[in-house]
């Protein structure tokens, strides 16, 4: 199999662009991906949160990866990009929804996985 190097660089929250409102919180997570030396450099997926009270540690949606087309091993991507939002933000993402549109974090992170 394949190995995927992913290199998470910023995640841009409460992304209004994206489609963050009253209801959900969307950021847009930017990335470099390597695979077996093919370079894939400023892609991006949305991760959407519900803004409803009890749904901090509720999982979070990945959308496909915007830049990239090829074969990825979804599952654990996804399960990848959630642990970095959570740890680029400080643990829950509790609140985001309140807080001020384009809040970026710059949070370097490198990760592999099989695809």
């Amino acid at each position: 199999m394949a190995v995927a190097t992913v290199t998470f660089r910023r995640c841009l929250v409460n992304a209004p662009e994206a489609g963050s409102d009253d209801k959900q919180t969307v950021s847009r997570v930017f990335f470099d991906l390597n695979i077996e030396g093919q370079e894939f450099v400023d892609v991006s997926v949305d991760v959407i949160q519900a803004n409803r009270e009890g749904d901090e540690h509720a999982p979070l949606v990945v959308t496909t990866p915007q830049g990239y087309d090829g074969p990825l091993n979804n599952q654990v991507f996804q399960g990848l990009v959630e642990f970095y939002c959570r740890q680029a933000a400080g643990g829950s993402l509790p609140g985001l929804g309140l807080r001020l549109p384009d809040w970026v974090i710059e949070q370097k992170m490198v990760v592999q996985l099989e695809v």
